[in-house]
């Protein structure tokens, strides 16, 4: 072949790619423009772990006439691959402003895995014990510290019910959480049994870090075009509305940092049980008494009801006069959907079968004994 065809060659393909590269890089900015949904907040603040980790808590404003000051804030904490936004992703779809229209004071805690990581460093620090041992202590004393309260309103989303289970009792005293409120929050972490010893060969050096942000900026405008077998293990489809899917591939969704993917990946290759340097999880909560409300949607494939209902039964199981409910969110149990993981944050009528009970859960003064709601 002459030189000047190698030469030509080479020529086109450079300039292919830069092309592709320039095209790439446009769409995804006219997309992120026309997609991303910025919302206000009264104060955003960062806070450093004592392992040097950053962490965000950014408080929700709340119209002075409703206030309730009797009772005390609310700290909301956010799932795996997701930041903040993960439940309050839109004016109303959001579990954040539906409880501050109701006179509470909330926060919002952005983990160490909800922002991008600036180094090397940062990103090995992303392991599950060091935000149950650092992120929540640092973040619950960070609310009280702000708001001179002596305790106040948990509410765990998914890995935010998780590190709860790792940490209540541990890291975090009880005495600092007043009542908790559980969303799709698996006990164990499950997968098919012929997995699992192919999962325990992996060495947890080479577990990948899931890049899921660029992916989803990228696919945003086109997510509600065609359905994904990823969106029928993330959501019910179905249960969501038009323009919140894209939203929440534009602004809800971060990569799974390698050490922490890890972690799960290790208890599924394994006995499934949460574990932290402190130990199993479930066995911990025990002797919890803190008033309980657990929820999982009854179409959730990330978080089946036996999970969610494994934490359940562990906690304060040696306090037989514990105030807990477990609640299956579908149309079997009196909601207007069958709910999926995700959309147990964003459903279409997630302000009505869950936002109102949760709400109301958390308004409660009194130590009420109550029943099971699954049957």
């Amino acid at each position: 072949m002459p030189h000047w065809t190698v030469t030509t060659l080479a020529l086109i393909t450079a300039a292919a790619l830069v092309f592709f590269l320039f095209a790439a890089w446009a769409h995804l900015r006219f997309w992120t423009r026309r997609l991303t949904l910025a919302l206000e907040y009264a104060s955003a603040d960062q806070l450093t772990t004592p392992d040097g980790a950053t962490i965000e808590l950014r408080r929700v404003p709340i119209p002075e006439a409703v206030t309730k000051a009797d009772l005390p804030p609310v700290l909301l904490v956010h799932g795996l691959g997701a930041n903040h936004r993960n439940q309050d992703l839109h004016p109303d779809f959001s579990l954040a402003r539906y409880l501050a229209a109701r006179g509470r004071d909330v926060w919002l805690l952005t983990l160490r895995s909800g922002l991008r990581p600036r180094s090397w460093a940062d990103r090995r620090r992303m392991r599950f014990g060091a935000m149950a041992e650092q992120d929540l202590p640092v973040g619950v004393r960070g609310v009280l510290d702000r708001t001179a309260a002596t305790a106040l309103d948990y509410v765990g989303f998914s890995m935010g019910g998780m590190l709860l289970y790792a940490a209540i009792g541990r890291s975090v005293p009880e005495a600092l959480i007043r009542r908790v409120v559980i969303v799709g929050s698996p006990g164990r972490v499950g997968v098919a049994r012929w997995m699992r010893p192919l999962l325990r060969l992996v060495p947890r050096a080479l577990v990948p870090t899931m890049r899921f942000r660029l992916g989803a900026a990228g696919f945003a405008f086109a997510s509600e075009w065609l359905r994904t077998p990823f969106h029928a293990f993330t959501i019910n489809p179905g249960n969501v509305a038009p323009g919140i899917t894209r939203a929440a591939m534009m602004n809800l969704i971060e990569d799974i940092p390698g050490p922490l993917y890890a972690d799960f990946v290790e208890w599924a290759g394994s006995d499934g049980e949460i574990r932290t340097s402190q130990g199993a999880a479930l066995p911990g909560l025990q002797g919890v008494g803190t008033p309980a409300l657990f929820l999982a949607g009854t179409a959730d494939k990330l978080a089946p009801i036996p999970s969610v209902r494994r934490a359940f039964d562990a906690w304060g199981k040696d306090r037989p006069t514990i105030e807990k409910r477990f609640v299956s969110v579908g149309r079997a149990f009196g909601q207007h959907q069958d709910y999926g993981h995700g959309d147990l944050a964003i459903g279409t009528t997630v302000a009505v079968d869950l936002f109102a009970p949760i709400a109301s859960f958390l308004e409660e003064d009194q130590a009420v004994v109550v029943a099971d709601a699954t049957a």
